[in-house]
């Protein structure tokens, strides 16, 4: 299994326009079809908003294959690409492998740990020995395939980090995230 997130980056005006579009053009094209939509969030910085969605395939093949379908369909290609695209200010996305079982329902925060070379699966076993101690929710856990093979990815309900401690070859970063829809198991 993998999780594909996709963050896109809007003016404020921008976003207003896309956020219309995106329910009324691209969620009808694409429903689960073109793999299983998860959640979405937004994030406002100064005058940019952070829209983010996660979406979850069997596997690399499948969602390669899948993009691919995707692309082939007509109202896609015409309706929503061309009026989307001049829209967005920049585009990233990560490939992600789930670590845990993930409940995005309360997910209002995702924590970023770039961790040293080799040592993501480590970060991971002690955050969830941190979590499990805590008793603090953890809304779900990854490592990235790429953009970063080194980070780990971590969605919370709350601000606190599920693992603040750590050498100081692992950087952290926090950012709040306001949920536009998340499944719920």
């Amino acid at each position: 299994m993998i999780d594909e997130l996709r963050e896109y980056q809007f003016t404020e005006q921008a976003w207003e326009r896309y956020w219309q579009l995106f329910q009324t053009c691209c969620l009808p094209i694409r429903g689960n079809d073109y793999g299983a939509l998860l959640g979405m969030w937004q994030e406002q910085v100064d005058n940019c908003i952070y829209f983010s969605h996660l979406w979850r395939y069997q596997s690399f093949d499948e969602r390669t294959r899948l993009r691919a379908e995707l692309g082939k369909v007509k109202a896609w290609r015409e309706a929503f690409l061309p009026q989307a695209a001049p829209l967005v200010s920049r585009q990233f996305l990560q490939l992600l492998n789930p670590r845990s079982e993930v409940e995005l329902c309360k997910a209002r925060f995702v924590h970023s740990y770039r961790c040293a070379t080799g040592t993501a699966s480590a970060v991971i076993d002690r955050i969830h020995r941190s979590v499990d101690a805590s008793g603090q929710p953890c809304c779900g856990v990854w490592t990235t395939e790429f953009s970063d093979p080194n980070q780990v990815l971590v969605m919370t309900a709350g601000a606190q980090t599920p693992l603040s401690t750590l050498e100081a070859a692992v950087s952290i970063e926090s950012r709040r995230i306001e949920p536009l829809m998340a499944r719920c198991s």
